[in-house]
């Protein structure tokens, strides 16, 4: 951990906190991840490596503990770590209104939108009978991906086929429409006018967008 020789509290909290990934590892525990894999799940482009080592400095300087029980290790943030909520609330507050809405394509990222999509279920909302969700990404058109969420009142599954469960739900979009519907900066008649697709059962295609509670900050207006 580099030092940046400062006397200052904002200074020794970036020493601990301003290195890569690690204010993001703590987003993974503060949104419920424990595992290992949970918490590599929110963050599909950190290496193993990488997450193991950001993990070992969390607990090596108070911010989580590791424990195991008969599922293995699993990570909680002690009551330092978890004061670090409303830090990064404000921080996702600023970026949201004042960094540009217009994400780059390095920035979009399938895997991190589904699992965010996948945490962010009101699972009261549910239908009663398990039902799955395929999603259609592009960016490329002719290069597609495919998602399927397993949608129970009692869980919520990341899949990647059907499960063995009827598709009741096609969700189809380009991934830039997709990210920016749940992130907040357009609204469902507007995601389906840039190309979002839902086919299904009318039911189901009307009662989607109460499934999901969106983004954390979806809500947050950008600065005039």
């Amino acid at each position: 951990m580099t030092s940046h020789g400062q006397f200052c509290s904002i200074a020794r909290a970036l020493d601990v906190l301003g290195q890569r990934w690690t204010l993001l590892v703590v987003r993974e525990l503060l949104m419920g991840s424990r595992r290992f894999g949970e918490i590599r799940r929110g963050l599909p482009r950190i290496s193993r490596t990488m997450l193991s080592a950001r993990l070992h400095e969390l607990v090596d300087t108070g911010i989580a503990s590791r424990s195991e029980d008969a599922g293995g290790p699993f990570y909680e943030l002690t009551p330092a770590g978890r004061e670090l909520e409303g830090t990064l609330r404000e921080l996702g507050v600023w970026g949201q209104r004042w960094l540009s809405r217009e994400l780059p394509a390095a920035e979009l990222d399938t895997d991190a939108l589904i699992a965010d999509m996948r945490r962010r279920v009101d699972r009261d909302a549910l239908p009663r009978s398990p039902l799955v969700a395929r999603i259609e990404t592009w960016v490329d058109p002719r290069r597609r991906e495919e998602r399927f969420l397993l949608l129970r009142r009692s869980e919520v599954s990341l899949c990647t086929a059907s499960a063995g469960f009827p598709v009741e739900l096609q969700v189809r979009a380009p991934l830039r429409t997709l990210t920016a519907w749940w992130r907040g900066d357009v609204s469902l008649s507007q995601a389906r006018a840039s190309g979002l697709v839902l086919d299904g059962r009318r039911e189901w295609v009307r009662a989607f967008p109460r499934w999901f509670e969106r983004y954390l900050l979806a809500g947050v207006p950008p600065a005039r």
